[in-house]
C-alpha cells in the first residue's frame, strides 16, 4: 500500500501508481507545484525591479548581502560583476 502525495489517501501501489493514487491527483499535484504567472504580473515585477535596481549586478549584491552577509561583496568592474580569471 502506498499513500498519495497529493490527497493523502491509501492506494494499492503498482509500477504505474508509485506516488499518486490516480492520474487526476498526479495532474493536480503538478499544476499546484507550478503556479502560472500572468503577463501583467510579470510586467509589474519587472517594473518594480527596474525602479529599485539599475542593473542585475545591483540586485545580486543586494541578495548576497541579505542571504550571506558574512561573505565579501561581489567585485564590480565598469558597472558589471568582475569574474576572476583562472590563469
Amino acid at each position: 500500500m502506498g499513500i498519495c502525495l497529493h490527497c493523502g489517501s491509501a492506494f494499492p501501489r503498482t509500477r504505474r501508481t508509485r506516488k499518486y493514487c490516480t492520474n487526476r491527483c498526479k495532474t493536480n499535484a503538478c499544476l499546484e507545484r507550478k503556479p502560472r504567472l500572468r503577463a501583467s504580473e510579470i510586467e509589474e515585477l519587472r517594473e518594480l525591479l527596474m525602479r529599485d535596481f539599475e542593473s542585475i549586478d545591483g540586485l545580486r549584491e543586494r541578495l548576497r548581502a541579505i542571504i550571506a552577509p558574512h561573505l565579501p561583496p561581489i567585485p564590480v568592474d565598469e558597472g558589471r560583476a568582475a569574474i576572476p580569471r583562472m590563469d
